[in-house]
């Protein structure tokens, strides 16, 4: 198992009303690009569109990686994620919970 890079690079750009903030994660040397995030965030809500990692990566905490820095960047934030039955289990494990739509999870704004 090859070690996970420790640098999550946030950029971020206003796309119409909404902030788009992606999350990329490079390999050891800086070049090619072995995991993703995008987030959609507006007013008081941020929304997952994606979270994606090479699949010879998987299974490293890349994902984890990026989904905890998510969770820490909008933590004053609802942040929600439409997402596969499979995948439930995994988000639950960071505070996501059921919604009203089926294969919808919220995880609640904290305050600090």
């Amino acid at each position: 198992m090859t070690a996970v890079p420790s640098e999550i690079r946030c950029e971020i750009e206003q796309t119409g009303e909404y902030q788009k903030y992606e999350y990329l994660v490079y390999d050891i040397y800086g070049i090619t690009i072995i995991g993703y995030g995008a987030v959609y965030r507006k007013g008081d809500s941020a929304e997952i569109k994606v979270i994606n990692v090479d699949r010879y990566r998987r299974g490293e905490g890349i994902g984890s990686s990026i989904l905890h820095k998510i969770v820490e960047d909008h933590t004053k934030r609802n942040i929600y994620v439409r997402t596969f039955d499979s995948l439930i289990p995994w988000y639950e494990k960071f505070g996501f919970r059921a919604d009203s739509e089926p294969l919808l999870l919220v995880r609640p704004s904290s305050v600090i």
